[in-house]
């Protein structure tokens, strides 16, 4: 045998798109794909020098290495719903494959169809939709007449789905045990006994604490991250061959987040063949094995992650990098022209962001002196959510507050407010607490203070028109009659928003749209100070970083002081002159960011600064948008 026959063969699993678009489209709008550069030889293992009994024994040749097919496949795919002339069009002629042990990402902001290619591999694309493709097979047997009899059974047995929102994907009326054990009792023929001792195995793998307890609770029991693991659990509970994971950390806290990642690079590590769908590249750089990014239903670009993302070719690829928030990015914009056409596009992204906070701190706009909050618990006794918090958000600056879930940053933010009463502490606004203003009927000192909620959609009437949403706010900020219209177009001007989006519902509008109105409600009364309470975290990065771009732009222009809760420390990083850092109610740092992300002076901040997902360093022959 020569040298060359030692070598284990190259795998490629990369899948050439280009040969599947039409003839005639140009070159520039084919997608991106990344071939293996050139390597070096395999080192060889040196053989020792033959014996004389070795020289009459015949060589036996290595088995050969055999790339396992599939267990998805799409080719063509083409997706549209409505009929006649509402019919659209969501997926155009989309192909992908994932092989057992492989896990491919799915990236993109909202309404690029992951979503919808997710769901069609596992037959739940849904009432009305037309579905086409050249090929569609799963685990090796031809899927494309499947109808649902055949699906509903693949379902749970071979495939598994974890969707976003654990809380609402769980069953309100039933136990978790009852919601893992429901998988079984369809896919399985465990007796009563054996599907619960399998339940609490499941729990316990996937780090459920005292399963046992847990699976006697109900899922609003259980804090985000436990709810997320159970319907993992769920989710594997078959052993199925090909998992689906949809946005599984969005709105988790960095350490929680961490935690399901490798929980999920743990069943990677089988024969699993997974997919998981993200607008986050960072949360897929240490989970896939490869990327494929997509735009307006089609892919784009793909190939490894890392070559996407440490080399990305296509413009719409280079600007999701680039609007990924961090310390390196404070000081310019976050958003990029992709030759985007999304309708929360900026019209003046090449312009640079000013500065982000002002050389000097202003005067204190908000002073929190010794804050306590104390809440009863289910043993009758009491709880303390908020033990001896003091900080002083000067004028024009922004102070982050960062935290996982339970350490009291709402809390906080609503005694901040003023709407919750402290058990001890005082909060100082225009040199007066809060007693003393409601004291006074100083209701100017009350409209200083506003606050953008992380889900606006909540927090509005739906009934409502954007018009009548944010006339009421001008309305109790005193502004007469006659003016108020125009003031609300001059408020929808001032955050982006074209005039004619006045006569919308809240359902009508995108996220980012929503929180656009959001901020323009807050801005309504003229407030010196705004507490934002996670306003970007359920928002798609871009859609994130041109609204972060309009705080610090309105920041800059009004002096506004920003006291901004987050779970995601890179965004802290790039927006905040200083951080506090709170566990159980009790503030463990405060100081300027770049003492405290880089010099933390306790555990738990070095805890959480190791769970921020890291992007692999970019090489440095490429382009920057």
């Amino acid at each position: 045998m020569g040298r060359d026959a030692l070598r284990r063969p190259q795998l490629h699993l990369e899948r050439t798109l280009a040969d599947h678009l039409p003839r005639g489209v140009p070159r520039r709008d084919r997608p991106v794909h990344h071939r293996d550069r050139a390597r070096a030889p395999t080192p060889c293992r040196r053989e020792a020098p033959m014996s004389p009994t070795a020289l009459t024994r015949p060589s036996i040749p290595a088995p050969p290495f055999v790339v396992p097919p599939p267990v998805v496949e799409l080719e063509g795919l083409s997706v549209a719903f409505g009929r006649g002339t509402h019919r659209r069009e969501i997926i155009h002629d989309l192909s992908l494959s994932v092989r057992p042990g492989e896990c491919l990402a799915l990236v993109g902001e909202s309404g690029s169809g992951k979503s919808v290619t997710a769901r069609t591999l596992v037959g739940l694309t849904g009432p009305g939709a037309q579905v086409r493709s050249t090929a569609q097979r799963f685990d090796g047997r031809d899927a494309s007449a499947w109808g649902e009899r055949q699906w509903s059974r693949i379902r749970g047995r071979e495939a598994g789905f974890i969707l976003q929102d654990a809380l609402s994907s769980l069953d309100s009326l039933r136990t978790v045990g009852d919601e893992v054990g429901e998988v079984l009792r369809l896919h399985g023929d465990l007796d009563r006994h054996a599907r619960r001792e399998r339940v609490l195995e499941l729990l316990a793998s996937v780090g459920v604490p005292d399963p046992g307890i847990r699976a006697a609770q109900y899922p609003h029991q259980l804090s985000g991250g436990l709810r997320q693991r159970a319907l993992i659990a769920s989710a594997i509970a078959a052993d199925p061959a090909f998992l689906i994971a949809d946005e599984p950390t969005t709105a988790l806290d960095a350490t929680i987040a961490a935690q399901v990642l490798r929980l999920l690079g743990d069943l990677k590590g089988g024969s699993t063949a997974m997919l998981v769908v993200s607008h986050d590249l960072a949360v897929v750089a240490g989970l896939a094995d490869r990327v494929a990014v997509m735009r307006d239903g089609a892919i784009v670009e793909e190939g490894s992650v890392q070559a996407v993302l440490q080399d990305p070719q296509h413009p719409y690829t280079q600007g999701l990098l680039a609007a990924i928030p961090s310390r390196s990015s404070r000081g310019r914009r976050l958003t990029v022209q992709v030759q985007d056409h999304n309708q929360d596009q900026d019209q003046d992204q090449g312009r640079p962001v000013p500065a982000r906070d002002f050389p000097t701190p202003g005067p204190p706009a908000l002073e929190v002196r010794g804050l306590t909050r104390a809440f009863p618990g289910p043993d009758g006794g009491r709880r303390t959510a908020v033990d001896g918090v003091s900080f002083t958000l000067h004028r024009g600056t922004t102070l982050g507050i960062v935290g996982e879930s339970g350490s009291g940053k709402s809390t906080v933010a609503r005694m901040a407010l003023g709407v919750e009463q402290p058990d001890a502490g005082t909060v100082h606004v225009r040199g007066r607490t809060w007693a003393e203003h409601r004291a006074s009927r100083d209701l100017a000192a009350r409209r200083s203070v506003q606050m953008i909620y992380q889900d606006p959609l909540q927090s509005f009437d739906p009934r409502k028109t954007v018009q009548q949403v944010i006339g009421q706010a001008v309305a109790a900020a005193g502004t007469p009659r006659n003016a108020r219209p125009a003031r609300v177009r001059e408020l929808l001007h001032l955050v982006g928003l074209p005039a004619d989006k006045a006569g919308s519902r809240p359902l009508e509008l995108s996220g980012g749209q929503r929180q656009r109105v959001a901020i323009a409600r807050a801005l309504a009364a003229e407030p010196e100070v705004i507490i934002c309470d996670e306003p970007v975290s359920a928002l798609d990065i871009t859609v994130q970083a041109r609204i972060l771009d309009l705080l610090t732009e309105l920041q800059e222009r009004f002096g506004l002081s920003y006291l901004f809760i987050s779970h995601d420390l890179g965004v802290i990083q790039h927006v905040s002159r200083e951080v506090l850092v709170l566990k159980d109610g009790i503030v463990l740092e405060h100081g300027p960011v770049a003492g405290v992300f880089d010099a933390p002076g306790h555990e738990y901040t070095r805890r959480l600064i190791d769970a921020i997902p890291a992007l692999p360093a970019p090489r440095k022959d490429t382009p920057h948008p």
